[in-house]
């Protein structure tokens, strides 16, 4: 059997699990929805995340399978060992689950419902699709634009190489490539660049989108690529204004000095656009891994939905629990007080907690055991003196019966109920009677008729005059 103080302990450490439970619930929910909006990212996997998120509301889902079954078997126990109050609080417990468990039940299936039809519509073919042609028409302007730039090298390496005459001279590609960069983007490249083998910037123009950076260098890997295999190599570098695809062309200029000559066509994906494609990119793989991760986070929503259901559960047994304390409490401290009473012990004062009915029937008890308590003493005192009155008496009647017993005169007494309670010595010997047979018995079933008239005369006459005593001179026959 417990304790006060170990019950109290065990009350305090239910309290803190409650209190632990109704934290974490609603911080792993919130955690759950920021994970699959993907508002914010961590050092690790989301797909660990999830499993983690899984377990956790697994073990707060035995938790509360633990506190709500530890309620019912406590309750169960009571009932069966007849605890006073048990059944109310049954009654209860009852009651308050059966009014939750409805509507509870009721948005239970409605909300898996509704989970069951969002993650269908989440996951459905037609939006796999529409992202996939997002990624497609993304990857397409990629593509265009590493295509546009190599059609360009090549006219461009044409035009120069036809030029007769010995071939262009370097003050004559300068012109030729600020002509074309006078018009803005589309259609023309953003920057021409003329190079020789030494990677050695001979003539280098940019347009306007261009002019606030510095172009990277051309790795020397891509012009050897170039010179060995004839044909145009396009790369990509990236830069503070979004991305550059350039097309390098391996030209023969004669009419400029050095042997090997590069033309490097350059065209700008700007960051706006770039950003945008990044973003379609990581939406469609974001939504292929949540492919993959869907019937794990069809079963954690599962999961959290149980632990909502059994929370409000539970929350209708503690309810009921507290409501069945706080009406059984003050009734077994008055049942017990009750047994006190009954065994004699009224100095004693029920504590009131509360000023509500149950702390007016307490006052009420707590005055009735305070009359008891004065009656009692009362009841007492007067007790004491009839003891005394009655001690008292008794001598007088023995005092009496011994001066009776010695006068010479016959002496009957009667009390006010008519019986016959004294009968001297000498009214035996004169009357010829047994004391024992008229003793204690009312005189009118023992003196006939007109007897027994006289003596009621007697009794009138001193009730009406108010006399304390009568004298009469009667002549009778006794036999």
């Amino acid at each position: 059997m417990l304790t006060s103080q170990q019950r109290r302990k065990k009350k305090l450490y239910i309290r803190y699990v409650i209190l632990f439970c109704c934290i974490l619930i609603p911080f792993f929910a919130f955690l759950q929805h920021l994970l699959l909006k993907g508002t914010f990212s961590l050092p690790i996997s989301s797909t660990i995340l999830i499993f983690t998120l899984i377990n956790l509301n697994g073990l707060l889902l035995l938790l509360m399978l633990y506190l709500i079954l530890r309620n019912l078997v406590e309750l169960i126990f009571e009932r069966s060992q007849r605890i006073l109050g048990s059944k109310l609080r049954t009654r209860l417990v009852v009651s308050f689950v059966s009014l939750s468990i409805v509507p509870t039940a009721i948005l239970f299936i409605i909300a898996l419902s509704f989970i069951s039809t969002s993650m269908d519509y989440w996951f459905n073919s037609n939006v796999e699709d529409s992202l996939q042609s997002s990624l497609k028409l993304a990857q397409s302007i990629f593509h265009q634009t590493e295509s546009e730039s190599e059609n360009m090298g090549k006219r461009l390496a044409r035009r120069l190489e036809n030029i007769r005459n010995g071939g262009p001279t370097r003050a004559e590609v300068g012109k030729l490539f600020a002509v074309i960069l006078r018009d803005p983007p589309p259609g023309v490249p953003d920057a021409l660049t003329l190079m020789n083998e030494g990677a050695e910037d001979l003539v280098s123009k940019r347009g306007n989108r261009l002019l606030s950076i510095v172009l990277p260098e051309i790795p020397t890997e891509a012009l050897r690529l170039a010179r060995d295999n004839k044909k145009l190599e396009v790369i990509t570098q990236d830069s503070s204004v979004g991305e550059l695809v350039r097309s390098i062309a391996h030209v023969n200029l004669p009419g400029i000095r050095g042997n090997s000559h590069y033309l490097i066509t350059t065209l700008l994906i700007p960051a706006e656009q770039l950003a945008r494609m990044q973003t379609i990119s990581k939406g469609i793989n974001d939504y292929r891994q949540l492919i993959m991760l869907k019937a794990p986070i069809k079963f954690s929503l599962l999961i959290m939905l149980l632990i909502i259901t059994l929370l409000i559960l539970f929350g209708a047994i503690w309810f009921g629990f507290y409501i069945a304390h706080g009406l059984t409490g003050p009734i077994n401290k008055l049942a017990e007080a009750t047994r006190r009473v009954a065994e004699g012990e009224l100095d004693f004062v029920l504590e009131k907690e509360s000023d509500d009915e149950m702390g007016l029937l307490v006052d009420s008890f707590n005055r009735m055991t305070s009359d008891l308590s004065a009656s009692n003493l009362k009841l007492a005192e007067a007790h004491k003196a009839l003891q005394q009155s009655s001690i008292i008496s008794e001598q007088r009647r023995h005092y009496m019966e011994t001066v009776l017993k010695n006068v010479a005169a016959g002496v009957i007494a009667i009390n006010e109920r008519n019986e016959i309670t004294t009968i001297n010595k000498f009214a035996e010997e004169l009357l010829k009677i047994d004391p024992r047979n008229f003793l204690n018995k009312d005189f009118h079933h023992i003196l006939i008729r007109p007897h027994d008239a006289i003596l009621e005369g007697f009794f009138k006459e001193l009730q009406e005059s108010g006399r304390q005593q009568i004298e009469r001179h009667l002549h009778l026959t006794v036999r």
